[in-house]
């Protein structure tokens, strides 16, 4: 018993600086048990779920004769004399673009735009094009056309420049 006495005199020597923060720290503790004994010894009080403030009604808007005046009213209209004629562009070239191509087993075939872009359609060597022209040969990034007796080729690519002459500013 006198190994424990000692022990704990020692220890209280020890503790001795903090013996005012030990005792606040005891009356933290103590008034927090008090609140939640009092907190649990009451009655909690009774909640009034009734609503204390009416839905709000919908009413449409009637906008009859504001509307009528406003529809009746030109605001974007343009002036009719201001206006320029436009004239159609119609587009240079035949009525078909070449846009690619690719192969499919052993042949190649050629995508071709028809009708400005709203339609698109796969054509082999030997087919005529849109605009009467029969394809010769396709190649990876060339169709060869025959039009009227006359060969002509279409590059998807234009061809590159020697690399002699790039970067110098000489053609």
């Amino acid at each position: 018993m006198d190994q424990f006495l000692n022990e704990l005199i020692r220890r209280r020597e020890i503790l001795r600086p903090y013996h005012p923060h030990l005792a606040a720290l005891g009356v933290a503790f103590l008034l927090g048990l008090t609140v939640a004994a009092f907190k649990l010894s009451t009655e909690p009080e009774a909640l009034d779920v009734a609503d204390r403030w009416p839905f709000p009604q919908w009413k449409p808007y009637n906008a009859g004769a504001q509307r009528d005046m406003l529809a009746s009213a030109s605001l974007w209209a343009e002036d009719p004399s201001k206006t320029k004629p436009v004239a159609e562009v119609k587009p240079d070239g035949p009525p078909w673009r070449f846009i690619g191509t690719f192969q499919e087993g052993q042949s190649r075939l050629a995508v071709i735009e028809i009708d400005q872009g709203k339609r698109i359609q796969r054509m082999e060597p030997g087919q005529p094009l849109p605009n009467g022209a029969i394809i010769t040969r396709i190649e990876p990034t060339i169709l060869t056309y025959d039009e009227d007796g006359l060969e002509k080729a279409l590059r998807l690519f234009a061809p590159m420049k020697s690399e002699s002459t790039a970067g110098t500013g000489k053609n």
